[in-house]
Order: C-alpha cells, then structure tokens, then sequence
C-alpha cells in the first residue's frame, strides 16, 4: 500500500489517467439528461412562444391601467386587480396579476416588491436554460477527450477496432454537447427578450397607476 501511494507521489501522472476514466460514466448520464431536459423544455418554451400574446399594444396597456386606476379611487381593488389582467395573456404578466392576490394592499411599495419578485421569476427560469450554454461545451470536451486517450493506445497497439469504437464516442458525444447548448442559447435569448418586454409593460403600467 505504502508502494503504490509513494509511486503515485513519485509520478503522479499515474493517477490522472484512473480518474478520468472514472468521471467518464457519470459525465456521460450527466449529459444524457442535459439532452432530455433541453428537449423537453424546448417543447415548454415552443408552446410559450406560440401562445404569447400577439395582440399587445401601448393602448392595451394604457386602457388596463387606466380602468384600474378608476377603480382603485372607487374602492374597488379586486376589480383593479380584474381590470390590470387585461395587461395580457403573457406568462410574466399572468404571474405577477397572480401575486396581486385580491387586491387588499395595492401600494406602490408592494407593487414594486411584487414586480422585483417577477423579475425574479423570470431570472429563474432563463437561469434555467443559460446554464447548459456553458456547461453543453464543457460537457462535450471532457467526453471527447477522455475517450481520446484508450484511442490513442489502440492507435499505437494497431488495434483499428477500439480505434474507432473511442472516436465515435468521443465525436458523438460532442455533437450532442453543442445540440444542447445550441438549445439552451436560442431558448435564453429568445425567452430574455419576451420576459424584458413584458417587466417594462407591467413598469409602465404601473407608473400610470400613480398609486
């Protein structure tokens, strides 16, 4: 025992190889799942995409702030909280019509914390998927180069079967790594513009409401 570790430490080069080769299974799920997720979620964010409301406009908004305005001065929140639904039909601006609740506190301090909570909400999600545009790369490097290496003993021992049996791993893999990452970009970059989008109406509306 004391052998081996005192060969480790004399070259440790010799250890490097056995802890790679063990990263390579669990990297390997890790990425199959990334797959899976991104597909999935891919299919969420089409759906959303498909179902944003195509009919927004600065007079809808100013019509919705304006209704609840009057009937905020005329006591009647949960009808403000009715009347500021007519934002739209989008995701961010349902959610925050949601934290509304009945409209007993409708001050412009808890408007504003409730519109930083949106944000947050959209963070999170675009959180989501920004991630994999990151880690997609690096994913797909470490399964390429790992298999790298049995490929080039095989290279050198003659062996052409186990010789490309490590390359189509290694470049399989990689494609898959850049698919996921190529999903995860468009989904973040087209969600980030919608989700912008809507926090400025829900900001301008709430700027006419003068509460």
């Amino acid at each position: 025992m004391l052998q081996r570790l005192g060969s480790y430490i004399a070259h440790p080069e010799g250890i490097m190889y056995p802890v790679a080769t063990a990263l390579f299974y669990p990297i390997l799920v890790l990425l199959a799942t990334a797959l899976f997720y991104n597909v999935f979620e891919f299919g969420r964010f089409t759906l959303e995409m498909i179902r944003r409301d195509k009919t927004r406009s600065m007079h809808q908004i100013e019509g919705a702030a304006a209704a609840a305005r009057m009937s905020i001065a005329a006591n009647k929140p949960n009808q403000a909280v009715v009347d500021l639904a007519g934002l739209g039909s989008n995701w961010l601006t349902v959610q925050f019509v949601k934290m509304l609740g009945s409209g007993t506190d409708l001050t412009r301090a808890r408007l504003l914390k409730l519109l930083a909570e949106t944000e947050m909400l959209a963070t999170k999600r675009l959180d989501r998927t920004r991630v994999w545009i990151r880690l997609g790369p690096i994913i797909g490097l470490i399964t390429t180069l790992i298999p790298i290496s049995p490929a080039l003993v095989a290279l050198a021992k003659g062996n052409l079967e186990v010789l490309s049996a490590n390359l189509v791993i290694a470049f399989s893999t990689t494609v898959i790594a850049l698919l996921v990452s190529g999903m995860a970009f468009v989904m973040s970059m087209f969600r980030e513009r919608a989700y912008t989008q809507d926090v400025g109406d829900i900001e301008y509306a709430l700027e006419l409401l003068e509460v």
